[in-house]
């Protein structure tokens, strides 16, 4: 481990020393070496180098570099600078620990909380190096003190540490020169030296602290100053406590430190206490600002230890991951504090390799991946995502690919999935019934159905996808679709859905005299309306085959009742259209219709193959193919106007000139106008002359 064998490769190591002294100076470096506890990224570390040999009598047996090297690879605590590897190099050690910063740099941006666990760091230290491993330090203050990045207190200055057995009255006066001059005690005794130079120590950082009024909020932080100078400071030697005493003083063991003190020692609890501390430990920590609790807690929290307790999973876990949110409290970290303290935490434990810590960390995955930026998501989410799904655990793969379709909306499914990609499934929904309100908010299933005897407006809202609309801005409401022609004439032809609609009210007519037939007949026309919802309206096709079947007995029955002649004036004929003739295209229509007739239902065949009622997308027709570029639903509603073909030279139309002038004259002297709106105007005797149909090529009056 001394010599140079031992350097990791590949090791930076900053050029401007972060602190100098008589001995060595403090470099910052980084490791590209994946085995910190955190997994995956370089280490962080700071680098000691020094001179081998130093001038002293003190250092002549062992220079001060050599003598701290030792030191901290045989007294190894927590709280101790942690040591990490150590080698030689053109005549220099150099020694690798965890990174650090001096306690002067960092004391003025400490807080009480911070301060007093920091005291209690370094007491807890001493406790262990003094009174167990039977050593003793020569040099306590705050140039032996240095803060982690975590914010965690580290007792170093181990040059000046020796065994209890080898201090002596001359080892002291040797050192004298070196130490620094407010934590000597003047008595210079070999007993309890540490109690005086704690107690210095103490209030050198409180008097720093009090000065920039962060020790307000402290509880008993004077008693223990008053402590430290009758108690710890005592002339009578044998009458200053010890260290493990110290401990117990109140300033050490308010509720805060105490919370610290149970995480940091927590492999050391039995279950029975883990238990017992995990089920009250959110509603302790309430008490706390969350800054304090997220900035010293936050590391703890998110522990190994913690995050696999069985009783922490459920009484703890649930509210560290989650953050506040406006409807409810009952996480312990707004958004703000999340990021800034525990999300680095997250993306470290997210590297680590651990099934158990990774399906924790995607149980909560929605939690903390919308505080992340894209930048975020692609280098310290996806990769690690991808690797899970290889996995040959089939929960972590299910979980893992929950978490790929939460980020989807987010990454898109190309950055997500990769690949080429392209359109597979079409979009059914009519285009002009789409609603241009994507906001609005479905309360119920939808049907592609309009309202019974709705405005066009109301129909627009009834579609069948529950999927969210497009926002078109440019989309025009689809009208209700228009009676057969000839239909918008004639107020007496109606859809099937208003039949239903007549008869109620014409039975709500007919007993006008009795209020509870007309809400009878209402409700009546409610359930007319619901049935008719279901069987009318099932099948466009279908619909316009009865429309089209129900003009046609309209018409029959209009022209069986009208049996009466009417007179027209030969000025009429030959600027409106032939009566005649429209009668021959309803004729045509109908006939044209009943070749498609509907079979019974009881005929009917179920679909089996699926694919008949898939939609298909067609792919746009050429201009110059004959055949259309997709099918027409409404071309068999066009109605189907034959004109008379010209007659021909050979062919001459014959008119009886005596029937017009019989027409014309009333032997009675009466008005025949009445006679001539009931009528077609001509007698029943002569209804065998005129010839009506399709294949008549003319019409002959005899």
């Amino acid at each position: 481990m001394g010599n140079e064998s031992s350097k990791l490769k590949g090791i930076i190591i900053d050029k401007n020393a972060v602190e100098v002294n008589d001995f060595w100076a403090l470099y910052n470096a980084e490791s590209p070496t994946t085995c910190n506890e955190e997994g995956g990224g370089g280490q962080l570390l700071s680098i000691f180098t020094g001179e081998v040999l130093v001038k002293g009598q003190l250092w002549v047996a062992q220079g001060p570099m050599e003598r701290a090297i030792k030191n901290l690879m045989i007294y190894r605590h927590p709280y101790i600078l942690k040591y990490m590897f150590t080698w030689e190099q053109s005549g220099q050690k150099h020694l690798a620990t965890e990174r650090v910063r001096p306690l002067n740099d960092v004391l003025a941006q400490q807080s009480d909380i911070q301060v007093c666990l920091g005291l209690r760091t370094i007491l807890c230290s001493l406790i262990f190096l003094i009174e167990k491993a039977m050593a003793r330090h020569l040099n306590i203050c705050t140039q032996s003190v240095y803060v982690t990045d975590k914010g965690s207190w580290r007792l170093a200055g181990f040059e000046y540490v020796w065994k209890a057995k080898e201090l002596n009255k001359q080892l002291l006066e040797l050192s004298h020169s070196f130490r620094q001059p407010l934590a000597i005690d003047t008595a210079n005794m070999e007993h309890a030296l540490e109690q005086f130079s704690f107690a210095t120590l103490c209030e050198q950082i409180l008097d720093k602290c009090k000065d920039s009024n962060n020790t307000a909020g402290t509880p008993h932080v004077l008693e223990f100053r008053e402590y430290c100078r009758t108690h710890l400071k005592h002339q009578n030697t044998e009458m200053r406590p010890k260290l493990s005493a110290v401990l117990l003083h109140p300033y050490f063991n308010h509720e805060f430190v105490l919370i610290h003190s149970f995480l940091f020692e927590l492999p050391l609890k039995s279950v029975q206490e883990r238990q017992q501390f995990f089920s009250s430990l959110i509603e302790r920590l309430r008490c706390f600002d969350e800054q304090v609790v997220a900035s010293q807690l936050a590391s703890d929290l998110l522990s190994r230890m913690v995050l696999l307790d069985p009783t922490a999973q459920h009484c703890v876990t649930p509210f560290v991951l989650r953050t506040k949110t406006e409807n409810g409290a009952t996480a312990l970290f707004s958004p703000q504090t999340y990021v800034e303290y525990l999300l680095p935490h997250v993306l470290k434990m997210f590297r680590l390799r651990d099934a158990q810590i990774r399906l924790i960390l995607l149980d909560y995955f929605m939690e903390y991946v919308r505080l992340l930026s894209d930048e975020q998501l692609l280098s310290e989410i996806l990769p690690h995502l991808q690797l899970g799904m290889n996995d040959t655990n089939d929960v972590l793969v299910a979980k893992t690919l929950r978490s790929l379709a939460d980020l989807v909306p987010i990454l898109g499914a190309a950055t997500v999935l990769g690949g080429e990609r392209r359109r597979c499934f079409a979009d059914g929904r009519p285009h002009a019934a789409v609603s241009t309100d994507s906001t609005a908010q479905w309360t119920e299933p939808r049907s592609i159905t309009p309202l019974m005897n709705g405005s066009a407006v109301d129909a627009v809202d009834y579609m069948v996808s529950g999927s969210p609309l497009p926002v078109e801005s440019n989309v025009a409401p689809m009208p209700l679709r228009l009676s057969p022609d000839g239909g918008e004439d004639d107020k007496s032809i109606t859809n099937l859905n208003e039949k239903p609609l007549e008869m109620s009210q014409s039975g709500g007519a007919d007993s006008n005299s009795d209020s509870a037939d007309s809400s009878t007949s209402s409700a009546a026309h409610e359930q007319t309306l619901v049935n008719d919802e279901d069987e009318a309206w099932s099948d466009w096709e279908n619909t316009d085959e009865l429309q089209r079947l129900h003009v046609k007995q309209e018409t029959l029955d209009e022209l069986n009742l009208s049996n009466v002649e009417t007179q027209s004036s030969t000025s009429t004929q030959a600027t409106q259209p032939s009566i005649a003739d429209s009668f021959r295209t309803a004729c045509s229509t109908a006939s044209t219709s009943t070749t498609k007739a509907i079979p019974p239902p009881s005929n009917r065949k179920l679909i089996d193959d699926l694919s008949a009622l898939d939609i298909q997308v067609q792919l746009t027709t050429p201009s110059n193919t004959t055949e259309s570029a997709e099918f027409d639903f409404f071309k068999d509603m066009e109605p189907v106007i034959e004109t008379k073909p010209p007659a021909s030279e050979s062919e001459v139309v014959q008119v009886d000139a005596s029937r017009f002038a019989a027409a014309s004259s009333n032997p009675n002297g009466h008005d025949t106008d009445t006679e001539a709106d009931q009528g077609w105007g001509h007698d029943e005797d002569d209804e065998d002359d005129v010839v009506w149909g399709n294949n008549a090529e003319s019409t002959i009056v005899s």
